[in-house]
């Protein structure tokens, strides 16, 4: 296949061609009657003379309009209206910026190609292509390992345990702590945090190694306290039986509390917690305390070593598992897109709700977007020197440009035939 360039100079070639040929016939009817007398005065020798010359002033003519886009016509001192196309380079630009950004990025075009290309549909059945959904999982685990590996350099590492210290020391840590309690306290939450804990206690008495642990216990008191009585009374028997005792105690009150919503330690608990709650909003003294707690936890070296570590093996984990060629982290993203891929194409709803959601992103974007895309293709063509921008743009367009030159040659010979057909029957 020929290149660009190679295509230009024949289609010049062609069109000049026919110009010449134009030109040549001219010049023949112009000589002929006075090499060969017998045709002077002959019909056909006018009819070819005004055909080639209309056909001589067309060529020309369009040999001008063609040239003048891309060159100035003459180069030394050239006329108004020539080299149009660097000359109007700038509102080229603008004017090439404002169609894309009106005609490709407007709300409403982004709208109707979401509606007509139903692009979570396309990306399912992509997406179910088990060699896609691989390319597309090594491409994340690569990216996120990228990440990562930024994350883990000195500079940035350091940058952003700055940021996090200061981050954490700037945070009102007393707002966060009553705003999360407001909100488990406005719908009795705390309840059933209480309901939970009572639960556990339940179920940890009715255990046997509990029931021991408790007899155990009341063993060494008796020894420790009650050293004589120890000695008098069977200390085992009355341990065990004082754990019996102990644990149905505690379990009826705790089954009590539990089957009871207007306990009186539900009350207590209540007030307990409004009254912790009241004075974390309004107490200095408690303001104070949880400011010290906060500093005191983002100076501790230990959890600082702690956290360093901590992230050290999580981060080397991680990238050995994200890098490993069709390992368990690349095999589980390619099965989560696989399944997201059929869903998609499967449940309408499903592709409904993502086209939508794309929609709205899109036509949320766009306008950014457009003028990012705008200003870099004005900025763009304003840089390029304008000699090269029109030879660029000759060397893509001109060869169609050449035909029209061609065209203009044929058709103003016809133009001059049919003249000539017109003049020859008014003058009969």
């Amino acid at each position: 296949m020929q290149d660009k360039h190679t295509q230009l100079r024949r289609a010049k070639n062609m069109a000049l061609g026919c110009l010449l040929i134009a030109a040549a016939v001219f010049m023949f009817t112009i000589l002929a009657p006075k090499l060969f007398g017998d045709l002077t005065g002959v019909w056909w020798l006018g009819l070819v003379k005004m055909a080639s010359e209309a056909a001589l002033v067309g060529g020309l003519a369009d040999w001008f309009a063609v040239t003048a886009l891309f060159k100035p016509i003459p180069a030394r001192y050239p006329i108004p209206h020539t080299n149009i196309v660097a000359t109007n380079k700038s509102a080229i630009a603008s004017n090439l910026a404002v169609f894309v950004k009106e005609k490709f990025f407007h709300p409403a075009a982004i709208e109707r190609l979401i509606r007509t290309s139903d692009p979570a549909k396309g990306a399912g059945r992509w997406l179910m292509v088990d060699k896609n959904a691989s390319r597309l999982s090594r491409f994340l685990c690569d990216s996120v390992a990228g990440l990562f590996r930024v994350l883990d350099d000195k500079p940035v590492k350091a940058f952003i345990a700055k940021t996090a210290q200061k981050g954490f020391e700037q945070l009102d840590l007393r707002q966060l702590m009553a705003t999360s309690l407001n909100a488990i306290t406005k719908e009795r939450q705390h309840q059933i945090v209480l309901d939970r804990i009572l639960g556990k206690l339940a179920s940890l008495l009715a255990q046997p190694d509990t029931q021991v642990y408790i007899a155990d216990t009341l063993v060494v008191w008796l020894k420790t306290e009650y050293s004589r009585i120890e000695k008098l009374l069977p200390s085992s028997w009355l341990s065990e039986q004082g754990a019996l005792i102990a644990v149905k105690a505690v379990s009826s009150i705790l089954d009590d509390i539990y089957e009871d919503p207007e306990h009186p330690i539900r009350h207590a608990f209540d007030e307990q917690v409004h009254d912790f709650l009241y004075e974390l909003q309004h107490s200095p003294l408690m303001e104070d305390k949880v400011n010290r707690y906060r500093e005191k936890i983002g100076n501790d070296p230990a959890l600082k070593e702690y956290i360093h570590k901590s992230w050290g093996r999580f981060h080397k984990w991680l990238l050995i598992t994200l890098t490993e060629e069709n390992g368990q982290a690349e095999t589980k993203v390619a099965n989560l897109l696989k399944e997201l891929g059929t869903s998609l194409t499967q449940d309408s709803e499903l592709s409904r709700a993502f086209n939508t959601h794309i929609g709205e992103a899109a036509k949320y974007m766009a306008p950014e977007l457009a003028e990012f895309l705008t200003k870099h293709i004005r900025d763009t063509i304003n840089s390029w020197d304008e000699r090269e921008m029109a030879q660029q743009i000759e060397l893509n367009i001109g060869r169609d440009l050449q035909k029209v030159r061609i065209n203009g040659t044929l058709v103003g010979g016809l133009i001059g035939a049919l003249l000539f057909g017109i003049e020859t029957v008014i003058g009969m």
